[in-house]
């Protein structure tokens, strides 16, 4: 599941061109809930665990990639 939602923000903050640490990632945790079709329930609590470990960050809702590189090489 991690590896899931890791290549998932990866994808994203790559589509989107994400470089800076403080702009949030405009998409919903229900659509990357949908984007790699897990329920958003186990999304968020894979979330909360990368928020905690300090990859990412939220707010106002939205996430705020802090450090992908340590994202791009998560092994599990």
């Amino acid at each position: 599941m991690r590896k899931r939602v890791a290549k998932a923000l990866i994808d994203i903050v790559d589509k989107f061109k994400v470089t800076d640490t403080t702009k949030a990632i405009e998409i919903s945790r229900e659509e990357i809930g949908q984007y790699i079709g897990t329920a958003t329930e186990s999304l968020n609590r894979t979330i909360s665990d990368f928020k905690a470990e300090g990859l990412i960050d939220i707010s106002k809702g939205k996430i705020v990639p802090i450090n992908m590189d340590k994202v791009r090489n998560l092994r599990y």
